[in-house]
């Protein structure tokens, strides 16, 4: 099946602050993509984010954003308390996640810092809960309204032949509910002391590695428990967005584990991690799975991927440099999601802007167009690639620099995870180049059968 789609964050639709609003914006969104007989709307993370925005680094690998209730859910009628308890007994992720936020709330640092509370009985946790019912409650209520109003989105999309894209980072935050209320599955001590942490190795771009600092997991009690935290965590993503990207796909096959004490990634080794053991258990709960394969896939990690028939990734910008598969724009391979770039890659034009002459002149030469078309024609040829799947960040399709990035990887700024897309953006795209090339190339809606 040929199809196509936009990546364009919920976040980053133009919205007030008015109960529903976002809601709303998401309706009207996938009315502009059925338009364009667009098949996918692959978006980011909804999980809480981070100190400095990102939804990557969540302090809940379950939990959906609380500061989105009032734009995604704030006109819905308040839940009976069946509808909650109902809810409750197939989520039963929510009751870690609301005690973690009362405690957060009573004590901002991270959960090692709790005294007896970072390592909690079920007395202490029970009178918490007691203590602070209200919050607790209003916890629950949250996150029960988000997920009906995630749900209700999908399911427009669905009806108009569109697949809902999310994303599954593979590791957690440490200062998450997820690693305080699991700590056997994490590779943590009891009082958090980290035992081995994530990251990459060092490599001709960093010297010294990246240094995540996430805790790895302990694959050996996952797989003891049939990875059933892995099936939750997937079972709740995939009832809000039934098309999920496994991000950073490399470390299930393998992953740079780092000593706990170390003080950066060149003290890591590589170690082999779940593969198949994983795949096997998780895979079928989604309708759709993408393979995240950037970066330093090794011949496991290709193994992996092709043995579950998953599709890898195509990044345009890669391509140049390298005449071979799968980034080039004549040696994109079928069984691919195609994109002109990432939420972590410059803007097609503002990568096109920070080449060298040579190079601006090279790819000018290859898409056979002016600087001024530059991001049109590389979007048109790569709808007219091989790749069964092509999708394109809404920044591309409208031409926009580097200022409209989504994130540079490896910097802390204001201007990371901030981008929200014109008022005008849906009529700058219907109508428009983007829509005729859509229609010639002979990609469809997603198919729900």
């Amino acid at each position: 099946m040929r199809t196509s789609g936009i990546l364009l964050p919920i976040q980053s639709l133009p919205y007030d602050n008015s109960p529903g609003s976002l809601r709303s914006a998401c309706v009207e969104a996938i009315g502009a993509f059925s338009s364009l007989g667009l098949g996918i709307w692959q978006i980011l993370p909804l999980n809480p984010p981070d100190f400095v925005g990102s939804p990557y680094a969540s302090p809940s690998a379950f939990a959906l954003d609380p500061d989105l209730l009032v734009p995604l859910a704030g006109d819905m009628p308040e839940p009976t308390p069946e509808d909650v308890d109902n809810w409750l007994a197939h989520n039963q992720w929510a009751e870690a996640w609301s005690l973690y936020r009362i405690l957060k709330s009573k004590d901002s640092r991270s959960w090692t810092h709790w005294g007896l509370f970072s390592n909690p009985d079920k007395e202490m946790l029970e009178s918490l809960r007691m203590e602070n019912y209200q919050a607790y409650e209003n916890e629950l209520i949250t996150q029960w309204k988000l997920a009906v109003s995630i749900k209700e989105i999908e399911r427009t999309a669905k009806s108009c032949g569109i697949l809902l894209m999310g994303d599954l980072p593979l590791y957690v935050a440490h200062d998450s509910a997820d690693v305080w209320s699991n700590k056997g599955l994490f590779n943590v001590e009891l009082d958090g002391s980290p035992i081995e942490l994530s990251g990459a190795p060092p490599d001709d771009f960093n010297h010294s590695g990246q240094f995540w600092g996430n805790p790895t997991y302990r694959w050996e009690d996952h797989e003891s428990t049939e990875f059933e935290w892995w099936r939750e965590r997937m079972r709740v993503a995939a009832s809000r967005t039934p098309g999920i990207r496994l991000d950073h796909f490399i470390g299930i096959a393998e992953y740079w584990a780092i000593p706990g004490e170390a003080q950066n990634a060149t003290f890591g080794t590589w170690k082999k991690g779940p593969g198949s053991k994983l795949l096997s258990a998780i895979l079928g709960i989604a309708d759709f799975v993408i393979a995240e394969d950037l970066g330093m896939a090794g011949d496991d990690a290709i193994r992996l991927r092709d043995k579950y028939g998953l599709h890898g990734m195509s990044i345009l910008q890669f391509g140049w440099g390298t005449e071979i598969p799968p980034h080039h724009i004549n040696c994109v391979p079928d069984r691919v999601v195609a994109y002109t770039g990432t939420h972590d890659n410059d803007t097609f034009r503002g990568w096109y802007s920070k080449l060298p002459p040579n190079q601006r002149e090279k790819v000018r030469k290859e898409l056979g167009c002016p600087s001024s078309e530059i991001h049109k024609e590389a979007i048109k040829r790569l709808l007219q690639s091989n790749a069964e799947i092509v999708v394109i960040p809404l920044q591309d399709i409208l031409g926009l620099g580097s200022s409209s990035r989504m994130n540079t990887p490896g910097t802390v700024s204001r201007r990371n995870w901030s981008w929200v897309s014109p008022d005008d953006w849906i009529s700058r795209i219907k109508g428009s180049w983007f829509s005729e090339s859509v229609k010639t190339s002979g990609r469809l809606p997603w198919s729900n059968e």
